[in-house]
């Protein structure tokens, strides 16, 4: 059967019909004809990387039209070409198909909708044969190939015909076309490209000088690049950023309008601000170029065909190449490359990727018969994969023999290029706020427009100048959209950022702490995340035939259970053991105690004993040591074993020990004793797994007499056993021990006979089979101090908390109400499902755990019988509603049951979002999903977790917490102390919240303050008037840079409410705020205006003409107080009445409106707290009353204010102004934030425009409780009116899924 059909079937089976894979599945010449007429293709499809590519060609006369639009510009298209690239590739080239393209534009498909542009370039066909694409389709990527006679050859397979491959690079990946898929193929190493086999023979003799060129032509240098930018460069990167561009042209125009104190001011805070933040980011990136520089500039010893002899021989690391065979020296090195182990054993700090300080167990790939055909993946195998970065600590070896390594990934493509990857070119945060924004500042900018339009036809009429008219129209410009608020926006997130590092709580993506102020769900790890690190040995339990009943527990023993009599030679549950009578209740040759102290990965450094903690307390109970042998030592085991163990010397029962001895007929060498136990190969634990085992021989066995020890998953271990070794009350045992919140751990063995060789290649599915169990150990792992308390504050703010984790959904769900997470009084549904075969569909049935509050909830006894199936059409289901609806209840899942309602029942994917509260058995991709879930029906999701197997979820969701120190924490934006706990948690919370509100109040006062000056300057144009250069000096850079400086230092709350933030920059609340105190403001400055005009005193002539004019002080005293002021220049007829007036009293509305928009209660303290801000504000009172009232006239002169004679009236505009403030106060404070309020003009007739779509998980939760006339649709996503129903699925089986499920095993 040729590929094609094969896949052919694979496709039909899974239903697939995308186009893609139709390409794929076309012949070769086909294949050709289309791939030739393609002129967009998907990269990376179904990922969180995912590209749309399309193929641009040079274009000579759009070329040419768009140099001549860059002359008439005079320069600036080139710097909106600069901006948007994608609009120059647009203006000069034009579309064609990829093969002809010589630039591509690649769109991302998340919601920030990325775009980006690289060149096409060329490499020889030759170099393009070495990239093994195994498949014809990225959807069976993971699938065995259908037919045997499929080779791989150089690790490649012809992607195009010719003597030449396009290829182009993107975030310094290289991306290669491949001709079959139709599509850009990410080029990175032998990951998934080899087979076990080919890398097993590989590792023989190294590659040969030609073949090691044409890898280092085609892969690259093994370098990861941080380059330090100049500072210039860094500079110039600054200055062109749209924000200072803008204010480069408004300083300009300010200096051609003569207003040069109050430029050059500008000009000088933003050169400032533009150094400060290239200074910041050099050292950001010297950090990073610091820490990979040791990697780039290490040598390390390689495997290389010299003279076609193979020899070790010493190179850069930067000389690496996949393929490379790396020799590993005993005391150990740094790891430059991701390589995967054939031979020997390694012990690996792997701190900086897990943030896992234990050291791990390394051990060579696979090599039985079956498993040799397996495509090498690092995600499954992991365990026999160095990873870059990681540190080998030492290594054990076989005398003769070398610890190779083959590499399989260099530069980027590492572990440690993936993770300075994800810092230099990280996903950009969906900053809905900061669009927003931008909307409104469009908005502002719609304004000023009118006003330019408004200036031009006033002064026009008023016979001023061309020069004049241009300079006052653009000037409004620059004064409706103000040039500092991105900035502004963004001190009350540095502030927040500050205070969390005084917390302990480290942030590198300063982005997320406003999105961290919207989180409503927020997923906990749970082992070292909610418990602590470290486990107690609490209870061992071992299974041994009985005769007789034997009772099981103790009165005195947590757990009780009720025995039965167990029929005869029926494996049954002993009496329970303390961990401290473990040596004197089990003899040496027991084989649980065996179990114990041989299945793990432990081992000694510097005389040490380190591993898993679990591994350690068990070990440590059997006071049992380890023993390194020396070569000498060796020979007593054939040289076979790396590593042994040994009894505690017995003081108590020599008789015992001298009855063996006479058995075996010999005495045991010196030090050594008769029960010594050798490791002749180990088998690490895999989470996919669940599961860890060893094979061992005895000092006293034959070579032949070997023994699997096994251990993992007390489900799992009873899976693998012979059904007659397992006991009858398994379960229950079980049950009762998981449901007080003990970690439960699965022992079996079973004797085997093997010869050392055959040890070594014998697959892992042979030895994990057919086993004996031997009992159970309970592990106790405590609630960390901090968190109990730390859920109860999330709930009582109306945050939802769950629970992920890879421990036992009993274990799992006792740590829940342990919590609080769950409470004693709300029900618990648990899914049960069953996977699809070719031949029966998958099925999902629901049903309530035990002691839960069950009896509150509704009764289904007329659906209780298991045996009762509906379909997706069936229209028979009863509802459960009104009074019987429980008040809470949560949804309790397994890893096998979530990915099987992923991939069959979709429907059921938002209710399990919704309403699912503890997620078990969970792997890293699972959490990943289940983040991704939570936002698809409209969550923020905040991700806390210990950096280890959470990194997936970590960078997925909204916020990610690690409470991890190492490197490994840079896959989270958050850092915290291991201290704090989950504490951290609602301390995020409340500062982003605080933030959050404090960008929101930002946004108000910097659009307020805009449009404040807006219409002040409107309204003197209308009288040919404006301000003085020094009163917007006082104004922009001492009122409003100072107000927006001190306003944003509230803190933050110190506890959480329930009521949450608003999310959005344009709701109904914030529009009509802004609208309001527009029109409040407005109307203010119209009555100071018209107030003034009707003074007495009141006149239209300049100070000098004032001065010869003769003053009837008689009708107007006032006028006796009149200044002269006819010696100060004024060519631009600042010095009226109107403009001093308007000038005092805005000075007044910019302070009350940054107190009405301070808000505090209940997300930051109240504003009498943030004591810069109210001495900041008095200051300037005192200031502008003194410059009202006080002032002597010299200073009044240099400002160029005209002096107003009357004081009552001045008193009188103190007065209004104190009007305006109470007003804009209580606005806020009874109409803005009163949340009750809004829901009545939401829920009236009359504001049905202002009302906004509720969240999708709303959506979903209604269907729980409306009553209508399709109690299917409600039945099928309600749970609790389905429990006892057995759902089958409609969607057919399929085979990928199947294949991949058993890959992980």
């Amino acid at each position: 059967m040729g590929m094609e059909q094969c896949y052919t079937t694979e496709e039909e089976a899974s239903g697939n019909t995308d186009s893609d894979i139709v390409v794929a599945l076309l012949p070769q010449t086909a294949t050709q004809g289309v791939a030739e007429s393609i002129t967009q293709c998907t990269i990376n499809p179904d990922s969180t990387s995912e590209l749309i590519c399309y193929g641009y060609q040079r274009s000579y006369w759009k070329s040419i039209l768009a140099g001549l639009s860059v002359l008439c510009s005079g320069g600036f298209l080139l710097l909106i070409f600069y901006w948007r690239p994608d609009w120059k590739l647009r203006c000069t080239h034009s579309r064609t198909t990829i093969m002809k393209a010589s630039q591509v534009l690649l769109r991302t498909t998340d919601e920030t909708n990325q775009v980006f542009v690289s060149k096409i370039k060329e490499i020889p066909l030759e170099l393009a044969n070495l990239i093994s694409i195994r498949y014809a389709s990225p959807h069976l990527a993971d699938l065995q190939p259908c037919t045997d006679n499929e080779a791989l050859v150089d690790y490649g397979t012809e992607t195009s015909s010719g003597s030449a491959v396009i290829c182009f690079k993107h975030h310094s990946l290289k991306y290669i076309w491949n001709k079959t898929l139709a599509t850009f193929i990410e080029l990175g190493g032998l990951d998934k490209q080899a087979t076990l086999e080919q890398i097993h023979q590989d590792s023989t003799n190294g590659l040969q000088p030609e073949d090691k060129d044409n890898r280092l032509k085609l892969f690259g240098p093994n370098v990861i690049t941080v380059k330090i930018p100049a500072y210039l460069q860094l500079l110039l990167f600054e200055i062109l950023n749209p924000f200072y561009v803008f204010q480069l042209f408004a300083v300009i125009f300010w200096v051609l309008d003569e207003y040069v104190i109050y430029a050059s001011a500008i000009f000088v805070m933003s050169v400032i601000s533009a150094v400060t933040s290239l200074i910041e980011v050099r050292r950001e990136r010297f950090k990073l170029h610091q820490m990979v520089e040791f990697h780039n500039e290490m040598k390390v010893q390689v495997l290389r065909q010299i003279n076609e002899d193979p020899q070790v021989t010493e190179i850069w690391s930067k000389d690496l190449v996949p393929g490379d065979v790396l020799v590993v020296p005993p005391s150990g090195m740094q790891l430059a490359c991701d390589a995967a182990l054939v031979s020997g054993t390694c012990i690996v700090n792997e701190s900086m990727l897990t943030g896992e300080s234990v050291p791990v167990t390394k051990t060579p790939l696979p090599s039985g018969e079956n498993e040799l055909k397996d495509i090498y993946d690092t995600t499954p195998h992991k365990r026999h994969t160095l990873f870059c970065g990681t540190e080998v600590l030492q290594t054990r070896f076989y005398r003769g023999e070398l610890v190779k390594a083959v590499v399989v990934r260099t530069g980027y493509h590492t572990a440690k290029g993936k993770l300075v990857h994800s810092i230099l070119y990280p996903k950009p945060v969906d900053m809905k706020l900061l669009r927003d924004a931008y909307r409104f500042v469009g908005l502002l900018f719609t304004i000023a427009m009118a006003g330019f339009v408004y200036t031009v036809v006033i002064m026009a009429n008023d016979g001023e100048s061309v020069r004049d008219i241009f300079f006052s129209a653009v000037d409004l410009i620059t004064i409706s959209v103000p040039p500092a608020l991105p900035l502004a926006m963004t001190i009350g997130i540095i502030y927040a950022q500050l205070r969390l590092k005084k917390q302990k709580i480290h942030c590198i993506s300063p982005q997320r702490i406003n999105i961290s102020g919207q989180v409503d769900v927020v997923a906990f790890d749970k082992t070292g995340t909610m418990t602590e690190d470290g486990l107690d040995l609490s209870h061992i339990i071992p299974s041994l035939l009985k005769t007789s009943p034997t009772s099981y527990m103790q009165s005195d023993d947590p757990v009780t259970i009720d025995p039965a009599t167990p029929e005869t030679g029926t494996p049954t549950f002993h009496l329970v053991i303390d961990p401290e009578n473990l040596t004197i209740e089990l003899n040496p040759q027991d084989e649980l105690l065996q179990c114990m102290v041989t299945c793990h990965t432990l081992t000694t450094i510097d005389g040490k004993v380190m591993g898993d903690p679990l591994d350690l307390k068990m070990f440590e109970a059997t006071k049992w040591s380890i023993v390194e042998p020396s070569v000498e030592d060796e020979s007593k085991y054939d040289q076979l074993q790396i590593t042994y163990f040994r009894p505690p010397v017995e003081k108590v029962d020599d008789t015992l020990v001298e009855s063996i001895d006479l058995q075996s007929g010999q005495s045991p060498p010196r030090g050594s004793s008769s029960h010594d136990i050798g490791i002749v190969r180990q088998f690490p634990f895999a989470s996919t797994l669940q599961r860890a085992s060893v094979i061992v021989r005895a000092y006293r066995a034959k070579p032949k007499e070997m023994k699997v020890y096994l251990k993992g998953a007390p489900e799992m271990v009873a899976s693998l056993c012979a059904p007659s070794s397992v006991p009858n009350d398994f379960h229950q045992v079980l049950k009762s021990y998981t449901q007080q919140g003990f970690r439960m751990i699965g022992m079996a063995c079973k004797d085997i006979s093997l010869t050392w060789l055959k040890a070594q290649k014998i697959e892992r599915r042979a030895v994990e089979c057919d086993l004996k169990f031997l009992g159970l150990i309970a592990l106790q792992n405590k609630l960390k101090p901090q968190s109990k308390g730390a859920l109860e504050k999330l709930d009582t703010a109306n945050i939802r908390s769950v629970m992920v984790t890879g421990d036992n959904l009993l274990t799992a769900l006792s740590v829940a109400h342990e919590s609080g997470m769950i409470r004693p009084s709300e029900d618990v549904l648990l899914a049960t499902t069953t996977e699809a075969t070719e031949n029966l569909p998958a099925t999902l049935k629901w049903k309530y755990a035990e002691n839960t509050g069950r009896s509150r909830s509704c009764s289904r006894s007329s659906f209780s019988s298991s045996d009762e199936r509906i379909s997706k059409k069936d229209h028979s289901v009863s509802l459960c509603m009104g009074e019987q609806m429980a008040p809470k209840w949560h949804l309790a899942v397994s890893g096998k049951d979530f990915e099987t309602i992923q991939n069959y029942f979709p429907e059921w994917i938002e209710v399990l979002s919704v309403k699912g509260t503890v997620f078990a058995r969970m792997s890293p991709d699972q959490k990943t999903e289940l983040m991704a879930n939570l936002q698809s029906v409209d969550h923020h999701v905040c991700m806390c977790g210990d950096g280890a197997n959470d990194c997936g979820a970590l960078k997925r969701a909204h916020t990610g917490i690690s409470l991890s120190e190492h490197e490994a924490s840079v896959a989270a934006p958050f850092t915290s102390h291991t201290d704090l706990g989950i504490e951290c948690v609602p301390t995020l919370i409340r500062e982003g919240r605080a933030a959050l509100v404090t960008s929101f109040g930002m946004f108000k006062f910097m659009a307020l303050y805009s449009l404040i000056q807006f219409c002040t300057i409107t309204i003197l144009y209308s009288e040919s008037s404006n301000l003085s250069d020094l009163m917007y000096l006082y104004i922009d850079l001492i009122i409003i840079d100072v107000v927006a400086v001190t306003m944003s230092r509230n803190h933050a709350c110190k506890f959480l409410h329930n009521k949450h933030p608003p999310y959005s920059l344009v709701s109904l609340e914030m529009l009509v705020s802004l609208l309001g105190h527009i029109i409040l403001q407005l109307g203010f400055q119209v009555l100071i205006y018209f107030y003034v005009r009707q003074q007495c005193w009141y006149t239209t002539l300049t100070p000098g003409q004032a001065h010869n004019a003769t003053l009837n002080i008689t009708n107007c005293p006032q006028l006796g107080n009149v200044v002269d002021q006819s010696d100060v220049v004024d060519d631009f007829n600042v010095l009226t009445y109107e403009a001093s007036a308007l000038f005092y009293f805005s000075s007044f509305l910019y302070m009350s409106t940054s107190l009405a928009f301070s808000r505090g209660f209940p997300f930051r303290t109240p504003i009498y707290k943030n004591y810069l801000f109210i001495f900041s504000l008095l200051v300037l009172l005192g200031f502008t009353l003194f410059m009202i009232f006080g002032a002597p006239i010299s200073f009044d002169n240099f400002v160029m204010v005209r002096r107003i004679p009357d004081p009552i009236f001045l008193l009188i505009m103190v007065g209004i102004a104190g009007g305006h403030f109470i007003v804009a106060v209580f606005f806020e404070m009874i109409l803005i934030e009163r949340s009750a309020v809004w829901d009545w003009i939401r829920g009236s007739t009359f504001a049905k425009w202002g009302r906004r779509a509720p969240p999708k998980r709303f959506k979903v939760l209604r269907g729980y409780f409306q009553t209508g006339e399709t109690p299917m649709e409600i039945g099928v996503i309600n749970p609790m009116s389905s429990v006892g129903l057995t759902f089958t699925s409609t969607i057919k089986y399929d085979a990928k899924i199947d294949y991949c499920k058993k890959t992980r095993l």
